[in-house]
């Protein structure tokens, strides 16, 4: 029976609401309600197919301070797995180590649709939501949406919003003066072909810093692929195909590294003495690759306990207008690509 709720069953039980929503509410011992009446509205409860309202039940207790905040994850289906084992590593740091009274609700979306979660927002399905990897069209749309609940873009920077990011075009600008101390003149840039500010800055920034630099990045050393491993294969067999390889290599995102690296190895391309490799972001297996990638690291786990304690703050009035807390990208040195001569940085 489609739409079955505590009036019904108090109809088919001969009950009043009350007492059906006290039994359902698992309060029957402590209103001394007997036992044969809690079973006759259990068994008619599984007979109608009755489902509570977790969200409503849990908003409800938290809202009279006994139960966790409740945050929506919306995540985006192009994001590896990789990061989201590294994300929420980060929530469960968090409220382990910092006693963060949390409850987290994983809700994936498709990347560029997020409009098709517009139940989220109108019907406040939690205390608060983090949405991660919001495109410029996901992002065109937070803008036009209209909701009481708490919202925290992560990594991405906006003026509606809450947001916890790295300082992209700096970043991106970083890499290229890297590159600089270590004296490459001609480099390359692997990026995905998605429609993103945060990329799109990023990648502004490297080519802006190479060009103050004096590096070349010709055209056909520029790649735009789909964002995964697959995407690092086309794009390591599109950079062989070029007159000449670069000396050294850009990845906007670590993901592409398997891909790049298995097509190099095969080829007999050496990393690092043909050439140097970056990736962005520290993930499993920047570390086991052999050899091991250097990074310019997106700082996941400290940008997610820092979201949480924003979205608290916001939760809870502390914070009223839009917040962005911005995290330093540090570099992470190993195999693939040196750090900056001892003689100095050129930044």
């Amino acid at each position: 029976m489609a739409n079955v709720n505590i009036k019904i069953i108090a109809q088919k039980t001969n009950l009043s609401p009350g007492t059906v929503s006290i039994v359902l509410n698992g309060r029957g011992d402590k209103m001394r309600i007997s036992e044969k009446t809690q079973n006759r509205v259990w068994e008619e409860a599984k007979l109608l197919g009755y489902k509570p309202n977790i969200y409503a039940r849990r908003l409800r207790n938290q809202s009279a301070g006994n139960s966790a905040a409740i945050i929506g994850i919306l995540w985006p289906s192009v994001y590896s797995s990789e990061l989201i084992v590294s994300f929420f590593d980060g929530i469960q740091n968090s409220i382990l180590n910092d006693k963060l009274n949390v409850e987290v609700v994983f809700k994936p979306y498709q990347y560029s649709e997020i409009s098709k979660m517009e139940d989220v927002f109108k019907n406040q399905l939690f205390n608060g939501v983090i949405i991660v990897g919001a495109s410029d069209r996901d992002v065109d749309y937070m803008y036009t949406i209209k909701s009481a609940m708490p919202i925290i873009l992560f990594n991405r920077q906006n003026d509606k919003y809450g947001s916890v990011c790295i300082d992209n075009y700096d970043t991106g600008k970083k890499v290229a003066g890297l590159l600089a101390a270590r004296k490459h003149k001609k480099v390359g840039l692997i990026s995905p072909n998605l429609l993103s500010r945060n990329f799109s800055m990023r990648r502004t920034g490297f080519l802006d810093g190479c060009q103050k630099y004096g590096i070349s990045v010709l055209p056909e050393h520029i790649i735009q692929e789909t964002i995964d491993s697959e995407g690092g294969y086309r794009s390591a067999e599109k950079l062989l195909r070029s007159e000449s390889l670069p000396t050294a290599l850009f990845l906007l995102v670590s993901g592409y590294s398997h891909g790049v690296y298995s097509v190099f190895q095969k080829n007999g391309v050496r990393i690092p003495e043909d050439i140097e490799i970056i990736g962005c972001s520290d993930i499993v297996s920047s570390r086991i690759l052999k050899p091991s990638m250097t990074v310019i690291d997106l700082p996941v786990q400290k940008m997610v306990k820092k979201s949480l304690l924003l979205i608290l703050d916001m939760i809870n009035g502390y914070i009223q207008d839009p917040h962005i807390i911005f995290e330093e990208a540090p570099f992470i040195f190993r195999e693939s690509c040196g750090g900056f001569p001892d003689s100095g940085s050129v930044i």
